[in-house]
Order: C-alpha cells, then structure tokens, then sequence
C-alpha cells in the first residue's frame, strides 16, 4: 500500500497514564488501568445448574422438587450415558447420580466423568439405598464426592449441595486466576501487547507452521524514531502514553487472531505475519509507516507526534526454510537498521539471509 491510500490524520487525547486493556485495537485515550479480575465462579455469575441422573421417575420427581425449592436450575436424565450427552452439550457444576441404572450406572458415570476433560470441576453427589461402609468406600474410590442416602432427606440434601456448590465456585475461581495469571505472564503490562516470551513462542510454533507446509512468514521488527526526544519533551509518562498508542496502530492494522503483534523491548516493536510473501509483508510494514505518520496524540494539552522506521525479513518456498527463529529476527533486524540508515521514516523488506 503506498503512502497516498492513507490520506488522514488519526488524533488522539491521551489523559494522564491508563494502561490498555490487553488485545484492544485502540489507542491509549480509550483505554483504563487492566486490572486483575478473577471470575466470581459459578456460584455468582450463572443459574445455579445442577444434572440429575435417576431412572426413577418417582425419586427423579421429589428429588427435582427439592432442589429447585433450595434455588437450583435443575436438569433430569436416565441413565449414565445421557447424563454424558448433557455434560458435553453444558456445563453442570454439580452432579446428582443414582448408583443404580440401566445402559450406564452412577458408579461408570462418576469414572467417565473423572476421565473427561470439563470447562470446571464437576462435583458428584452419589444417591443410593446402600448405606453400607463397603457401598461408601466403592463410590468415593470410583470419584464420588459425596453421597445421599434415599430416601432422601430435604434438609441434608440441600445442606450438602451447598456444600458441593461452594467447592465448585472455589474451584472455578483458582481455575480464572490461574489462567489470568498465564495470561499476564505473555502480556506486556504497558501496551497489553504480547510480551517477548510469547513472541519467541509464537515465533517457534510458526517457522515449523512454514516448514511442514512450505508457506511464506514475513517477520517485521519496527522501532519508534527518535523516541528520546518523547521522554525528554513529555517525560516518562507521555513516552508511555506514546508507546500506548503507537501499539493501539499496529493491532488495528493487522490480522486479527493471525499475526502475532508484540513489544520486543523498549520502542521496538515485533510482527509475525504467518502466510504473508515478500511484497505482502512490505505491503504491510508500509500500511503501518503511513499509519504512524498520520497518528497525533495530544497529551495534557500538547501535540505528540511519531514516525517509525520498519525491518522486515521474508522466508518463501526455496527460500530461507532452514532458517531457525533467532536467525529470523536477525536478518530482519539488519533490515531494520538499513531503513535507519536510510533516514529512519522508511521500509526495508528483504528475503531472509543469514549474514
């Protein structure tokens, strides 16, 4: 794309320092603090669903009958294996099984569902006429939670399910937390770009992508001109600010869920483009060239303006294919420092070449 397709100014009013919300396409004035949030489980942020798994119509009825006078969404099957066909069509956080059923009984359906994999933990409750020692330690060896003698007892039931909905949301809060923490491990904190762990990993995964399928990967690295002269006309803060926004430009011009786009250290900034040719990829880094030229911040009340200089290395068919992901980035980072040389403000896209 050549510099006369993006004719426009894009301004933006940046107010005192707001980090991005990470994966937002937008620039820094739109965004708010991230802050850590932890999912309020399943106790909290849905219908309290529960699956009922009984071949007794009567039983199934008063048992039904119970649970949604204590409050639950309740969700009647037959036997073991419709019980499975529910579990995988939504997820239950609780389950109710009687141990005694045609096609699939509790005791096979406790072990089915101790070997799937599910969005959350599914507590199990067993309901049973054996109140047997040797009945007991056969259901919990088998994965059961929990068990209810029939006939069942209201009060003990409900006691009891509270106490098994109360593990599930437990268990569902770790679960978000867990993953929030992943997610902020391969986040750059200030942009909410993919930070360099997660490049090199998605750089890795796609050099073998381009191997096994012989398709094209362009890499661009690109660096913010003269980023010294933000700091020191805006202070740190208006940097930021900057950085924010120049970022909010590279995620709104690429493919989103295709190209990697990350923070690769200080105002540099990485691209991973999986199918993207030669021209392509010099297509790409030019759109983004004009795109930052075109970009106005406005901090506390002043212009910021930015230009970057763009280095992209290209591996095709025939060409490049047994380079390793450092090697990559090497040859894309020469590139970047030719358009330096070159005035800074300007694109070098080449073939990928050891040096």
């Amino acid at each position: 794309m050549s510099s006369t397709e993006l004719d426009m100014t894009i301004t933006i009013e940046v107010p005192l320092m707001a980090a991005p919300v990470p994966g937002a396409a937008v620039a820094a004035a739109d965004v708010a603090a991230a802050q850590v949030a932890v999912s309020p489980g399943p106790a909290a942020a849905e219908p309290r669903r529960v699956l009922l798994a009984d071949d007794d119509p009567v039983s199934t009825m008063i048992t039904r009958r119970l649970l949604e006078k204590g409050g639950y969404t309740v969700t009647c099957v037959g036997d073991g294996v419709a019980a499975l066909v529910a579990l995988r069509r939504e997820y239950f956080p609780v389950l109710l099984t009687d141990w005694e059923m045609p096609v699939m009984d509790g005791l096979g359906l406790i072990h089915a569902v101790r070997g799937a994999d599910w969005p959350g933990y599914v507590y199990t409750i067993m309901l049973t006429g054996q109140d047997t020692r040797e009945a007991l330690l056969v259901g919990l060896g088998a994965g059961a939670d929990d068990f209810v003698t029939k006939p069942v007892d209201g009060a003990e039931l409900l006691a009891r399910m509270k106490t098994g909905w109360r593990i599930a949301g437990l268990e569902q809060r770790l679960r978000s937390a867990r993953e929030q923490a992943v997610k902020l491990s391969l986040t750059d904190a200030l942009t909410g770009l993919s930070n360099r762990r997660h490049l090199d990993a998605i750089l890795l995964g796609e050099v073998a992508r381009a191997r096994r399928f012989d398709h094209a990967l362009g890499v661009v690295l690109c660096d913010i001109d003269y980023f010294k002269r933000v700091n020191d006309a805006h202070g740190h803060t208006g940097g930021d600010a900057a950085l924010q926004a120049f970022a909010g430009v590279l995620s709104a011009n690429v493919r989103n869920h295709i190209d990697g786009v990350a923070r690769y250290g200080g105002e540099e900034f990485a691209l991973v483009l999986p199918e993207c040719t030669l021209e392509g990829t010099r297509a790409v880094a030019e759109k983004l060239r004009t795109a930052v030229e075109a970009l106005e911040i406005r901090y506390e009340g002043r212009d910021i303006r930015l230009t970057a200089s763009f280095g992209g290395a290209v591996i095709e068919s025939g060409s490049g294919m047994s380079m390793n992901p450092e090697e990559l980035l090497a040859s894309a980072d020469r590139c970047l420092y030719q358009a330096k040389k070159s005035g800074r403000n300007q694109v070098c896209v080449q073939r990928a070449a050891r040096p």
